[in-house]
């Protein structure tokens, strides 16, 4: 393994501690721009139908962003520990053989970086569009916002499978 490639670890943990610093600072410093009594959760006609304390919204989003991806991150980590028990890829004794394993698993582990970094920057554009549809009178989400944060978010999730699927595609001469 190169020392680019041994070295990816720690440039992604730290980009990703950066991107997370980056999501707690927006939704600490937008959280003011909140009403005491935030409207979290709409209807599909836009219109609020759950509510929660501004302390207790910026709160949960910053523990849902903090917790789940630190979560997706634990099982990329643990797929490495099972040896390729239970691990679904395409040509899986080519990846997993022993020449190829400790290359596999760095990919994968890679992966699980990518993937979190997706969630908290989605994560971040649910809490721009609470805070947009708390600034309207009356408070409603606008009906395209969904749309376009949902499928920015498919759309850079299937991306991120078929890179993830593709690779394990490839085999190598």
């Amino acid at each position: 393994m190169n020392a680019a490639k041994s070295q990816f670890p720690t440039v992604a943990a730290a980009a990703l501690l950066l991107l997370w610093a980056a999501f707690v600072a927006y939704v600490w410093g937008t959280a003011a721009q909140c009403p005491e009594k935030v409207a979290t959760h709409f209807g599909a006609s836009g219109a609020p139908n759950g509510w929660m304390t501004r302390a207790g919204h910026v709160q949960f989003t910053i523990l849902f962003g903090t917790g789940v991806p630190v979560f997706v991150l634990g099982i990329f980590a643990f797929m490495g520990r099972g040896e390729g028990r239970g691990l679904n890829i395409p040509h899986k004794d080519y990846w997993l053989s022993p020449e190829r394993r400790q290359e596999t698993f760095a990919f994968i582990h890679k992966q699980g970086f990518f993937f979190a970094a997706l969630f908290i920057l989605f994560l971040a554009g649910v809490h721009r569009s609470i805070l947009l549809a708390n600034l309207r009178t009356p408070v409603a989400l606008p009906t395209a916002e969904p749309f376009w944060l949902g499928g920015g978010f498919v759309i850079l999730m299937l991306v991120w499978v078929a890179v993830f699927v593709g690779h394990f595609y490839r085999q190598r001469a």
